[in-house]
């Protein structure tokens, strides 16, 4: 495995996670703090369905990513392997 497809995969685990975590609490942990009305900036069902949708996408956009770059990288291997042997293959 090349250190692209592991970090594609670590990164799409992460936002695995990210996905099925509680959007709310995180919400109110990071962020609600810097509100003087939290209630009124309370995220919204569309809001957590879309930064669900978001982070899912990206683990799978990451996860295609690595395996086009392990796919490329099995590809140069196989020519530079040809191009090292006398008669070809």
């Amino acid at each position: 495995m090349t250190f692209g497809l592991i970090l594609a995969i670590i990164l799409a685990v992460v936002f695995v996670a990210l996905g099925l975590a509680d959007q709310r609490k995180l919400w109110r942990r990071f962020t609600a703090r810097w509100f003087r009305n939290r209630a009124a900036r309370e995220l919204s069902d569309a809001a957590v369905t879309g930064l669900r949708v978001f982070f899912f996408a990206w683990a799978a956009l990451l996860l295609f990513a690595g395996c086009q770059a392990q796919e490329a990288e099995d590809r140069m291997d196989r020519i530079e392997q040809e191009m090292d042997s006398p008669y070809g293959s």
